[in-house]
C-alpha cells in the first residue's frame, strides 16, 4: 500500500485524451467532490478491447473479503444493523456518490416499505472497503491521496469508521473523524464498533469452519 499522507496535491501530468463529457457515465465508478473517478481499464473498453462488464466486476480475492465481511459482521450486528454488500452508490452532496462496497447501517435509518430506487442518502455507520476498482490516471491527485479524498468525503458525511483492506501488501486501514488513521498488519488487531478481531483471525477461524464441513 501507498503511504497515507496529509495534504492533496494537484498530480501534474493528469490529463485525458477524452473530455469527460465524451466519456459515457455507465464508465464511471464513483463522483469524488465532483470529479468522476472511471473504472480501471475503462480506455480498454473504449478501444474496443474490453468489454464493460470485464472491469466492473471483483476480483475473485476481492469477492471472498466482501463475503467474509458479511459472514463475519452479520451475527454480530445483525439485529440492530443492515449488513450489506455489494457496489452500493452513497449520495453526499451534487456529483459526490462514493460507490460502497460494504456497510453496516442502523436499521432505523432505512426501512424497504419507503425506499426509493436512488442512492443511499444516510450515513452508515460502517463502510468496508476492498482495495478499488478506480482509475488513477485521470485524477487531478495520486492514488495514496485518493484513498484520503474518498475517505474524508465518507466521515466528513457523517460515516463513524472507514475501514480499508489492502490485497496486496496485507494491510489495514482504519480511519475515524478527528482521530489518527490506523495503518496496520492483517495479524493486528483492530475495532470496528467497539467489536476488536484481527483479519487474520478472521480469515483462519472460517478456514477452519469450511475444513470441518
Amino acid at each position: 500500500m501507498v503511504a497515507i499522507t496529509g495534504k492533496l496535491q494537484k498530480r501534474e501530468g493528469a490529463s485525458s485524451k477524452k473530455k469527460p463529457s465524451e466519456i459515457p457515465d455507465h464508465l464511471i465508478y464513483e463522483w469524488l467532490d465532483g470529479i468522476p473517478v472511471y473504472y480501471r481499464e475503462y480506455k480498454k473498453v473504449l478501444s474496443g478491447e474490453l468489454k464493460f462488464e470485464e472491469i466492473m466486476g471483483y476480483g475473485s480475492l476481492q469477492w471472498y473479503f466482501v463475503n467474509l465481511m458479511k459472514d463475519y459482521f452479520q451475527p454480530i450486528f445483525g439485529k440492530t444493523h443492515w449488513v450489506w454488500t455489494g457496489e452500493g452508490g452513497l449520495h453526499v452532496k451534487h456529483k459526490s456518490n462514493p460507490s460502497l462496497d460494504f456497510v453496516i447501517l442502523r436499521k432505523s435509518d432505512f426501512s424497504p416499505k419507503t425506499a426509493e430506487n436512488k442512492y443511499l442518502d444516510k450515513p452508515p455507520r460502517v463502510v468496508i472497503e476492498i482495495d478499488t476498482k478506480a482509475d488513477f490516471s485521470e485524477l487531478p491527485y495520486s492514488e495514496s491521496e485518493y484513498y484520503i479524498t474518498k475517505t474524508e468525503v465518507l466521515l466528513g458525511f457523517g460515516v463513524e469508521e472507514v475501514m480499508w483492506i489492502f490485497t496486496t501488501n496485507q494491510k489495514v486501514m482504519v480511519a475515524r473523524l478527528n482521530q489518527p488513521w490506523l495503518t496496520v498488519n492483517w495479524t493486528d488487531e483492530i475495532e470496528i464498533m467497539e467489536h476488536r478481531f484481527t483479519l487474520q483471525s478472521m480469515m483462519d477461524s472460517f478456514e477452519l469452519e469450511n475444513e470441518q464441513k
